[in-house]
């Protein structure tokens, strides 16, 4: 399983996101339930650690977090904050794909991005 500190790097490296220390470690607690899943399904070391590191991301973003666009300087300058991108769906679409077995599906829910159709007869 990875790490609260391996989540947050994370978050902060793929999302440019920053979160309180208990979100990432509630998020990491909940992925890590999967884990004997992921074993069961034969998915090897490093597969189980990526998925892992995805579905953390969609469990610790499920609310939207401002995401930091440019940082500020030391002089002062403000930084900019980007607070809607498909970044999360691309994630899940990547998690969908490679989770074979469906092992997280019940842990990162629907894309709530994703359209909807209803055809009435």
């Amino acid at each position: 399983m990875i790490t609260p500190t391996q989540a947050a790097e994370y978050l902060d490296a793929a999302l440019g996101v920053s979160l309180h220390a208990f979100l990432v470690s509630a998020a990491c607690d909940r992925v890590e339930a999967a884990e004997p899943a992921m074993a069961a399904a034969g998915y090897t070391e490093a597969d189980t650690t990526l998925m892992q590191c995805m579905a953390v991301a969609i469990v610790a973003c499920a609310g939207s977090p401002r995401r930091l666009q440019s940082p500020g300087a030391p002089s002062g300058a403000s930084r900019s904050f980007k607070h809607a991108d498909d970044a999360l769906s691309q994630i899940r679409r990547t998690l969908t794909a490679m989770d074979t077995a469906g092992t997280l599906s019940a842990t990162v829910g629907p894309d709530p991005a994703a359209a909807t159709l209803m055809m009435v007869v």
